[in-house]
């Protein structure tokens, strides 16, 4: 017995119907006492249980005290369930869980039964549980629980339906992949071996794990997954051997109804129905309607017009041929909304035109023609014409375009100001039909330049305008004409103003799509040409950029002002050309007080900002506070200029002056009286200072001043006159206060003076000089009362002569000397002097007048005993001066040989020794003119006033010509070039005086990078020296004798610098561009498989051999290539120089077109090490697949398929090209196969295998070509109305190869809704051209059926269409 337990447990009282099974392999019973409401189980058991038996009887209701049956409460139905059943055979389920039961040990056929095994029964019981109506013997309640294990997934985590679901999907999956893999082996008519054993595998792993995961009711026994497994593997067989079936066709039909896709060229899957039904080939159809006679035509010529401006009526033309109308219908279409308007012609109208009918009536076939008025744009075109028979009329549908007429403006921009280096920021706004194109012009300053601007049209226009057949008359009434609408298009013209002046903008013409233009000019011969309107011109005003800096004022110069006081801030302000004085500017700067700035004198954190707005360029800012002032920015007008340094300032406050006085009296040596004041001043400021002070002498008022340089200075008062001395400091001033007054006492002076007579002479030193004959003044200063009488003598070779003047009436007297006639020195001393009191006073001034002996005189000494000497030219010549008398001297010469002008001209020089020298720059011959000592005029020698000066000649330098040296213009030469690291060089012949010194710089240019430079000297001893070229470096070389040097000459600065050039070839360098890698080739290929990269550098051609060593072959091979005429090279090996196997490649040598050689330094040493691999490749030899087409044919058609033979060992890779495009593709099997999607050359390049991985070259090449394509009236459809016996051109065109075979059909035109049109003839033709026109007269609509070209063809109904081969080709045969 089992107990399901419920969420609540009850008794009942009803009567129960017992289910009794019985299995059919086995005798034991199992009863289940159920309600009524589960007697469907049942059928469900004899179903799926494998039961022989199912039977339901009713019994009273159990107790809860049965020991025999257990009770199972269900929530749901509130009956209880009673399951009695054998141990081990049957699984205790409760009906609302059956598809949760858990599946046991044993089972009944497919249906799992679960349940511990109940204990064998005791023969009599045994014996009661086999009749129908007995009940096995329940077990003890302690019977132990179920230990079968349940499904691998847990049921609480997927329940058991859901895993079938899932197990079947899987299974469904697998077939589905299987049926595509079979559609590949059907579809490439081969069969694969692999994915016969994948299927196998796949199919192996998925029926014998099934039952291991133990999904109830999938429980599979071992017997039946071993006959589903090879069932399996006999469809793999089949299917993927490719074995044909009679239900492979259908099957194969039905899997392409689900998946229709195959590989075409391009590498990925197409749908093979998009290709072969594509309906867009044949489109287009020509409706022909008969009409009755007559005609009108509405503009004839299909010309535009334009309405807007002076133009506000457009008459466009309308001719009646040979008809009277009363009726006559324009239909407007709007270009905004493409809405139809129909417009009438008046009453009025038609008489006018039949008025003019009747005046051409007698003419047999007359035309009128009349001028239809048109105020409105829009797409005009004829709608219905009525004759007087009330027929309609023939007419054409050709569309006349009115559109808006062109026109431009420049937009008002908002300020016409700009500074140079701004941009324009300028529109031009273009109405019209596009595509549009302006024409305007650009002035600078008076200088005219013309700009076009084509194809404006705004983002994502569209017009057929803008195709390759600009045609009106090919647009229909159906077509859209939004496209015509006059459209705004801004054009933005943002260029940068590089200079200053007037730009004006202006626009000139605009032409619109249609060829209307607008013309805002006049032209060249109109003698008064109109003022353009505002609109059309735009004028901009480029101002150039101020600088601004400041002057005479740093931070290591400042600024200086009186405290409380200000000062220009010293701006210099400037423009580019002349600055007008009346230009304005605005100034900014930064301030920080002088207390906040740093320790290194910049800004501190205390910064203000200050502005000035200048009147005109001399305008400057005061600036008052101490602090540093540094420019920030100058503005003038918009235009924001540069601050230039110095652009800082610092301003200081000085402290005032102040001024402190001490005196005391001078007394008189004689008398004893007071003679003078003397005065100690100490002063405080900034020198110099000026002291001013009153002097007050006898009532008589003075006012003097001082300049006083220091701080300390000291002034006596000696007053001339005796009396009353009062001195009044006022004022005191230094360099940057004014003067300040002085008030006090301290500032005032007084004393009482009476002086004693005394005498001076006035000179400086007391020393005096004459010449011999001269005479002699000397001043004397008298002081004291007048008059004076003065005393003195003169003493000369110890003897005296005295002198004496009485009444000297004034305060100096000039005492003149006779003439002084002797040599030597003479003494003049003052001995009295005396004033009005009588007082006698000794004097002892005195001065010494020295009287020459003789006059100075001059001449030229001797160099080498004469007076002609060589120099080195440009260098000082000292040329030896004989002088006599006082130094210095002054000695006039000249150059007698100076002839750049019509005199000599006389030079002068001062020489302070006698025995000294005259310095000479020049050659030629000096002649002494004249001469003075220090004071008197001397005698020039005539016998030596000359001397002779000339220049030793300067060395000289040239390259020595030769074979390999040669001339390249003056002072140029060129060495024939030489290989790196070869040993060249020249010589150069100098001249001069030995030993010679030579400088030079070797400039060394290499191919790429920058140069260097390197400067050499020699020493030759010789006219001869051999010059060694540096050839260690390749590139250009240039040596420049910039310095020569002889033993007379260092460093001549007239030497003119000799170059020599000669360019090294850099030794010709041969390498692999992948070292070490081994590359397979493959043995029939010639040429084509991949070549070795070598890069080369040097001069082309270049000439290499490679030495070639088998593995099998101590002998290495030599091969050496042709001219190589390129710094890159892939070589290829003559397969004849090759084996199969491995062999290895090295470099053994290299020459370029130089004729420079280079051999590799490997030997065979080297041959076996990594360094040697590394500059040595590999070749492996294979033999290669092939490939070959499974047809002759070379042309195909888009939707056949291309199928080649493969012969190799699969997997194979085919390289091909398609359209020029190179691609790649994989095979898993021997047969190649793609659908042809696109036209184009489909070449096959070549082809490897997984064997050799050899990619054998091919050339195998098929030309795709295009499904023809047909098209009537270019693809649209076209109604044309024509009168009875007219005819229309229908204009057939052909897409493809000529010829052309084309079917064509003409059915009926239905006249109502939903009527089908009945085909009435079926036509064939040819053309030979890419069109065709046919006339066609009868009326009905003409389409194209079917097409073929010279290679394939298409139908409409292409299913009943195939391809036939005949002797011109490919034909096309209708089913």
């Amino acid at each position: 017995m089992v107990r399901l337990q419920g969420k609540k447990r009850r008794k009942t009282t009803l009567k129960r119907s017992v289910l009794c099974v019985k299995n059919k392999r086995k005798t034991e019973n199992a009863c289940f006492d159920v309600g009524s409401p589960y007697h469907h189980y049942c059928q469900r058991l004899i179903n799926h249980a494998s039961l022989s038996s199912c039977t339901i009887s009713s019994r009273p209701s159990a107790t809860d005290n049965n020991d025999n049956d257990d009770s199972y409460d269900d929530h749901d139905d509130n009956h209880n369930v009673h399951i009695v059943a054998p141990r081990g055979h049957y699984q205790a389920v409760k009906p609302s869980q059956t598809r949760h039961a858990m599946a046991g040990k044993d089972s009944i056929g497919g249906f799992p039964m679960a349940g511990p095994r109940r204990p064998e029964a005791a023969p009599a019981n045994r014996a009661r549980t086999a009749t129908p109506n007995a009940l096995p013997v329940a077990p003890p309640r302690n019977a132990p629980a179920p230990t079968g294990p349940g499904p691998v997934i847990p049921l609480h985590v997927i329940d058991a339906p859901t895993q079938r679901l899932y197990a079947v999907a899987v299974y469904a999956a697998l077939f589905a992949w299987k049926l595509y893999d079979w559609t590949q082996v059907v579809e490439e008519n081969t069969e694969s071996f692999w994915l016969f054993l994948k299927w196998i595998a796949l199919d192996l792993i998925y029926l014998f794990g099934l039952p291991e995961l133990r999904i109830p009711w999938l429980e599979l026994s071992q017997s039946f997954v071993v006959f589903a497994f090879v069932a399996h593997a006999l469809v793999d067989w089949m299917l993927m051997f490719n074995i044909g079936l009679p239900w492979q066709t259908w099957l194969f039909g039905f899997v392409k109804v689900f998946y229709d896709r195959e590989l075409a060229i391009t590498e990925h899957q197409v749908k093979v129905s998009s290709i072969l039904y594509n309906h867009s080939l044949l489109m287009g159809r020509q409706i022909i309607n008969i009409l009755p006679e007559g005609s009108v035509v509405l503009n004839p010529e299909n010309t535009p017009y334009c309405i807007g401006g002076d133009t506000k009526i457009a008459s466009i033309p309308l001719f009646f041929n040979a008809t009277t109308p009363i009726d006559v219908e324009i239909i407007r279409t709007d270009l905004e909304t493409n809405e139809h308007e129909v417009i009438k012609l008046t009453r009025g109208q038609l008489k006018e035109i039949k008025n003019e009918v009747k005046r051409n009536a007698d003419d047999e076939i007359f035309t009128v023609k009349y001028n239809f008025p048109v105020k409105k744009p829009g797409a005009y075109r004829l709608g219905k014409a009525l004759d007087e028979y009330k027929l309609e009329v023939h007419r054409r549908t050709a569309l006349t375009f009115v559109v808006p007429c062109p026109r431009a403006s420049v937009e008002v921009v908002s300020s016409p100001n700009r500074c140079v280096g701004d941009l324009s920021d300028l529109s031009l706004l273009v109405d019209g039909t596009p595509p549009l194109k302006v024409i305007y012009s650009r002035t600078i300053n008076g200088k005219d330049h013309s700009f076009n601007i084509q194809s404006l049209q705004p983002e994502g226009f569209s017009s057929p305008l803008l195709g390759a057949s600009r045609s009106l008359a090919r647009l229909i009434e159906d077509d859209d004409v939004s496209w015509a609408r006059a459209q705004r298009v801004p054009v933005n013209l943002n260029e940068s103003m590089n200079a200053g002046g007037v730009w004006q903008y202006s626009v000139d013409e605009v032409h619109d799509a249609f060829g209307n233009v607008a013309r805002y000019t006049g032209h060249a011969d109109d003698l008064d040409p109109k003022t353009r309107p505002k609109h059309l011109v735009q004028n901009l005003f480029v101002k150039e950029r101020p600088r601004a800096r400041l002057e005479g004022c740093d931070v290591r110069n400042p600024l200086k002002v009186a405290r409380g006081g200000s000062k220009d801030l010293p701006i210099r302000y400037e423009l580019p050309g002349p600055v007008p004085d009346d230009t304005t500017y605005t100034i900014s700067w930064l301030f920080s007080p002088i207390d906040t700035l740093t320790k290194s004198g910049d800004h501190g954190d205390v910064v203000s900002v200050g502005t000035y707005d200048a009147k005109n360029a001399r305008d400057r800012p005061r600036i008052a506070a101490p602090g540093l002032y540094t420019l920030k920015s100058v503005v003038a007008g918009q235009c924001e200029g540069e601050v230039q340094e110095p652009s800082s300032c610092l301003l200081l406050n000085p402290l005032e002056p102040k001024l402190t006085l001490r005196s005391e009296e001078i007394p008189d040596t004689c008398a004893g009286n007071s003679i003078g004041l003397r005065v100690d001043m100490d002063l405080i400021g900034t020198p110099p200072f000026n002291v001013r002070y009153e002097v007050i002498s006898n009532g008589q008022r003075s006012v003097e001043r001082i300049k006083v340089n220091g701080l300390r200075f000291q002034q006596e008062f000696i007053p001339r006159i005796a009396g009353h001395h009062k001195y009044v400091f006022t004022h005191i001033g230094d360099s940057i206060y004014e003067p300040q007054k002085l008030s006090g006492p301290e500032y005032i002076l007084e004393q009482d003076v009476k002086p004693a007579a005394s005498a001076s002479i006035i000179h400086s030193t007391g020393n005096m000089a004459a010449c011999l004959n001269d005479d002699v003044s000397v001043d004397v200063l008298l002081q004291g009362d007048a008059p004076f009488t003065l005393e003195w003598e003169i003493i000369h070779d110890g003897k005296r002569k005295q002198y004496k003047v009485k009444d000297i009436q004034t305060n100096k007297y000039q005492i003149k000397t006779g003439s002084l006639a002797k040599g030597g020195e003479y003494t003049l001393a003052l001995t009295s002097v005396q004033d009005k009191r009588a007082c006698r006073n000794f004097v002892q001034d005195e001065v010494k007048i020295s009287v020459r002996r003789q006059n100075p005189r001059a001449a030229f000494g001797l160099i080498d005993a004469k007076r002609r000497t060589m120099a080195v030219e440009g260098s000082t010549v000292k040329l030896p001066l004989r002088l006599t008398g006082e130094g210095p001297w002054k000695v006039f010469y000249s150059n007698v040989n100076d002839t750049s002008r019509n005199a000599p001209r006389v030079l002068e020089k001062t020489i302070k020794h006698d025995n000294d020298f005259l310095d000479v720059r020049t050659k030629g011959i000096f002649q002494i003119t004249d001469v003075w000592d220090r004071q008197c005029h001397g005698i020039v020698d005539p016998k030596a006033s000359s001397f002779e000066v000339d220049w030793f000649p300067r060395p000289e330098l040239a390259v020595v010509q030769s074979a390999h040296v040669q001339p390249d213009g003056t002072n140029s030469f060129v060495v024939s070039d030489v290989c790196e690291g070869d040993v060249s060089g020249f010589q150069v012949a100098l001249k001069g005086t030995p030993p010679f010194h030579v400088e030079y710089q070797i400039r060394h240019q290499p191919a790429s990078g920058p140069a260097s430079i390197s400067r050499k000297d020699f020493e030759a001893a010789l006219g001869k020296a051999s010059v060694p070229a540096d050839t260690s470096r390749a590139g250009q070389y240039t040596y420049t004798f910039n310095s020569l040097s002889d033993n007379l000459y260092t460093n001549d600065r007239t030497f003119k610098p000799v170059t020599v050039k000669q360019k090294v070839n850099q030794k010709p360098t041969a390498a692999f561009a992948k070292p070490g890698q081994t590359f397979k080739y493959c043995k029939t290929d010639q040429g084509e498989s991949e070549s070795i990269p070598i890069t080369l550098n040097g001069i082309p051609p270049f000439n290499l051999e490679f030495e070639i060593r088998h593995q099998s072959s101590p002998i290495p091979e030599v091969y050496r290539t042709p001219a190589i005429n390129s710094n890159s090279y892939e070589i290829q090996i003559p397969r004849h120089q090759l084996r199969l196997g491995t062999q290895t490649i090295r470099i053994r040598s290299v020459r370029d077109g130089s004729g420079c050689h280079s051999i590799s330094d490997y030997t065979s040493a080297h041959r076996d090490t990594p360094d040697g691999k590394a500059h040595s490749v590999q070749i492996q030899l294979f033999e290669a697949p092939t490939i070959y087409p499974l047809e002759t044919r070379t042309d195909y058609c888009v939707g056949e398929r291309l199928g080649y033979s493969l012969a190799g060992a699969a997997p194979f890779e085919v390289w091909y090209t398609f359209n020029g495009e190179e691609s790649r593709a994989k095979s898993p099997t021997t047969t190649f196969r793609r659908i042809a999607e696109h036209p184009g050359e489909f070449t096959i390049t070549s082809v490897s295998d997984r064997a050799s991985e050899c990619r054998a070259p091919v050339n195998i090449s098929k030309t795709i070509h295009p499904l023809p394509a047909a098209r009537i009236s270019k693809g649209k459809q076209v109604q044309t109305d024509i009168h009875e016996g007219g005819e229309v051109e229908i204009l057939f065109e052909f897409y493809g190869t000529p010829p052309f075979e084309f079917t064509y059909t003409r059915s009926t035109n239905p006249k109502k809704k939903g009527e089908r049109a009945t085909v009435l003839e079926t036509k064939h033709d040819i053309s030979e051209e890419y069109s065709k026109v046919i006339k066609a007269s009868q009326e009905g609509a003409y389409e194209v059926v079917a097409i073929k070209d010279r290679f394939c063809a298409f139908s409409t109904q292409m299913l009943g269409v195939e391809y036939v081969e005949g002797k011109d080709g490919r034909l096309l045969k209708y089913q």
